[in-house]
């Protein structure tokens, strides 16, 4: 275009260039992580619900960094045997079907090799989430006192530190992919930080369901990442500069939705439970068992609680065997 005898050219067409993606992970990256985040995190909500809804003054409220399956045998730690069990699988499909040369981690010129990284980073995460599985199962098989209180709690959350510090480090490529994966590391970190709240308050209910809403946007996040960066839309076009100011919008969108959702899931719960006691005996729903077994664990609980912050012990109040 002649503009006073001075040429001007054209304005480049972002949308004309290919669509480059991200080197590392994929579609099926993001959405496999984002869908086990968001099953956890769900469990963790149904767990707190179900404490919180059955919660009596002989069985108050205490807060746990696992939950057990209701109707499965009382002395199997579920949840826990899956932890170590999906995170080994996990660390052995990287190292083992990751690359072909998983074995060195150096190539023939002394350097990283750098293709092979990926896989170990992803291995380190999975191996704190392994640890933090196996400091529950010695919680729940040892005596009481074993370990000391809140040991479940610092061991997740420190998982969780190490999954957001290996994102943190991992931050590359277009702004986009950037803006959208550092969002994600708010959320680990935040997630992180909640279970340290949970071992100083742990009779807090706001602050176990946090925690599960956390985990759960972390899922939802991953997967809408897995859309925005690797199914080709065009207003998510790394070189679009509209994409990037889009997504903290998105992610505000998914936060405001998980929130609402798990509100208003409790409050049903509650309505509920609330017309259903007018018509039959309290807690009806909590089998007698279920009910000693969570009296049992706030007493033990109580009993840690106030050693720990160097009190006596309530009378009558001696540590019961984990109810789990």
């Amino acid at each position: 275009m002649d503009m006073g005898g001075m040429s001007m050219a054209a304005a480049p067409d972002v949308f004309s260039a290919p669509f480059p993606h991200p080197q590392h992970g994929g579609w099926l990256g993001h959405m496999i992580p984002g869908g086990f985040f968001l099953f956890w995190g769900s469990w963790w909500l149904l767990g707190v619900f179900r404490l919180a809804l059955h919660a009596s003054p002989r069985a108050p409220y205490v807060g746990r960094a696992w939950y057990d399956l209701q109707w499965a045998p009382r002395r199997v730690p579920i949840e826990p045997l899956f932890k170590v069990l999906l995170t080994f699988i996990g660390i052995n499909g990287e190292l083992w079907f990751g690359h072909e040369s998983w074995r060195s981690l150096y190539g023939e010129d002394g350097r990283f090799i750098v293709g092979n990284i990926n896989e170990w980073q992803h291995s380190a995460m999975y191996v704190a989430f392994l640890l933090s599985g196996v400091v529950d199962l010695i919680g729940f098989y040892m005596p009481p006192g074993t370990l000391p209180v809140g040991t479940e709690q610092a061991c997740l959350s420190l998982a969780f530190v190490v999954e957001g510090t290996l994102f943190a480090f991992h931050l590359e490529g277009a702004a986009v992919n950037v803006h959208a994966h550092l969002l994600l590391v708010l959320c680990i970190f935040a997630a992180a930080g909640t279970l340290l709240l949970e071992m100083q308050f742990p009779g807090n209910v706001l602050l176990g369901i946090t925690r599960a809403q956390l985990v759960m946007l972390q899922g939802v996040w991953f997967m809408q990442i897995a859309r925005l960066l690797f199914e080709e839309h065009p207003q998510w076009h790394p070189g679009y500069h509209g994409s990037v100011m889009m997504v903290p919008v998105v992610f505000v969108a998914c936060l405001m939705a998980v929130v609402a959702a798990t509100f208003a899931l409790f409050v049903a719960a509650r309505l509920w439970q609330l017309r259903s006691s007018a018509r039959s005996p309290p807690y009806k729903a909590l089998r007698p068992d279920e009910e000693e077994a969570w009296s049992a664990n706030a007493q033990r609980k109580e009993v840690e609680v106030a050693a720990l912050a160097g009190h006596d012990p309530p009378r009558g109040r001696i540590p019961a065997a984990h109810p789990e």
